[in-house]
């Protein structure tokens, strides 16, 4: 039985070292019937979640997480991250913190991503993100 605290740092490391030909491998990483979830999607099963990270390597040039710091309680970790990546030649710069919950064997059951999506992408969004503003604008007056 693998260690949750050797587990941790083998899923931080995947992350962020993760490109598209390494998405084979997540099954080293997740349970069979884990659940991910971030702002944008919610689904379970390896084959879904593959799909997510694939969907992503897809629509994003050069993604990649750095992870600033992780606490690893029980089976619970908490990972702080900071996620770059470009669309359409924009760059995009996300701060969240994942809830990594770990089984018996040391694989992911549980990735739920918490970032603020209104703020960190939605606002930067051509006419959403003018709307979004003058929202923002008017509640804090």
């Amino acid at each position: 039985m693998i260690s949750r605290q050797h587990a941790l740092n083998s899923y931080i490391i995947f992350f962020e070292q993760m490109k598209r030909e390494d998405l084979v491998r997540l099954p080293d990483f997740f349970a069979d019937q884990a659940r991910f979830k971030d702002p944008f999607n919610d689904v379970t099963g390896i084959e879904q979640i593959n799909k997510v990270f694939h969907h992503m390597f897809e629509t994003l040039d050069t993604p990649k997480f750095i992870i600033d710091e992780a606490v690893l309680e029980s089976d619970v970790a908490y990972i702080k991250w900071n996620f770059t990546g470009a669309s359409n030649a924009k760059q995009l710069k996300l701060v969240g913190l994942s809830r990594v919950v770990f089984n018996d064997r040391g694989l992911v059951s549980e990735h739920v991503d918490y970032w603020d999506a209104s703020e960190q992408f939605y606002m930067k969004l051509p006419v959403i993100g003018s709307i979004l503003r003058f929202i923002r604008n008017k509640a804090a007056n």
